[in-house]
């Protein structure tokens, strides 16, 4: 991931950082950020069995307490049948006291234990909202880092793809080059239709990192291998293939006339029409991956066989 990528994503999980922070450092913050909300998950998880225990002690002192208000309510309805059958003027008025204060303790723990659940069951509904909100801002960063990750995976894909194309281009363009030099050593009329003519027939080995031509035989099995030098003399040479070549050159005078060519490319700076040292043939001879020498001599050759083509006509 570039620096770039790596600040983006500092940002989107608040990581603070600044011109001077380095890849490393930045690569360390995100992977601690990371490490951080998973432990914030884990505490909330946490969170959540606690506020449950803690409903399930409220919940136990209310039937606690409902308990006792059950009982208090029983003594109350004994008190309320002696009062019915006593006769006793003291012994009525104490226990009118007692039943009095009985209910006004009875008021007072229920009033009490009323008070005592409402505040329990806020704070657990209150947690339960808090951890609900915690939870959804967590899950909105996560899938926030799901999509940036996604998209992070598409853009490096599709740079891959682009990175590719371009190889395959080159690579191409590469051995066109080696068809075109090696169509030149042969002495062929043009080597732009040879190119047009051959790639095809070649091969690219990714370990030997070269194109070749493969031979099978009849069942189909590779019996030998050609590189581009050998397989553009080899079809040069073919009797079918005569018309392509310069009149009176054959496979057996290729590399003597491609030697003399070679002896003679110091000197054709000062010969023909076009020279090797002209800006727009050093133009066209880069563009062709040839030496500008070869492509001098190349278009004076081709320029004379189409002068001869047209005086045929």
């Amino acid at each position: 991931m570039s620096l770039e990528e790596l600040k983006k994503k500092a940002t989107e999980l608040d990581i603070t950082f600044d011109d001077e922070t380095t890849e490393d450092d930045l690569n360390v913050l995100i992977s601690e950020k990371e490490e951080e909300l998973s432990s914030d998950l884990d505490y909330l998880k946490k969170e959540k069995i606690k506020w449950e225990e803690e409903a399930k002690k409220a919940f136990k002192k209310r039937d606690l307490a409902a308990s006792e208000k059950r009982k208090l309510s029983e003594k109350l309805k004994e008190l309320e049948d002696l009062t019915k059958d006593s006769v006793g003027k003291d012994e009525l008025e104490a226990l009118r006291t007692e039943f009095e204060e009985l209910k006004k303790y009875k008021e007072e723990v229920e009033k009490k234990q009323e008070e005592e659940e409402l505040k329990k069951v806020d704070d657990v509904e209150r947690g339960k909202i808090q951890f609900a909100k915690q939870m959804d801002a967590l899950k909105k960063q996560m899938d926030d880092m799901k999509t940036s990750y996604a998209k992070d995976l598409e853009e490096a894909q599709k740079k891959e793809k682009e990175q590719l194309k371009a190889i395959e281009s080159l690579r191409g363009n590469r051995l066109e080059s080696d068809i075109l030099r090696a169509a030149a050593k042969s002495n062929a009329y043009n080597p732009d239709q040879i190119v047009a003519l051959t790639k095809g027939f070649f091969t690219y080995d990714e370990q030997l990192d070269k194109y070749s031509n493969l031979v099978r035989d009849v069942g189909g099995k590779i019996v030998d291998e050609l590189s581009v030098d050998e397989y553009i003399k080899t079809f040069l040479g073919r009797e079918e293939n005569e018309n392509l070549v310069k009149s009176g050159a054959s496979s057996s005078s290729f590399d003597t006339k491609a030697q003399q060519r070679a002896d003679t490319i110091s000197a054709s700076a000062g010969k023909g029409k076009y020279k090797a040292n002209d800006p727009q043939i050093i133009k066209e001879a880069e563009d062709k991956h040839l030496p500008p020498a070869d492509w001098a001599e190349i278009k004076e050759k081709m320029e004379v066989k189409q002068a001869a083509l047209r005086e045929k006509k």
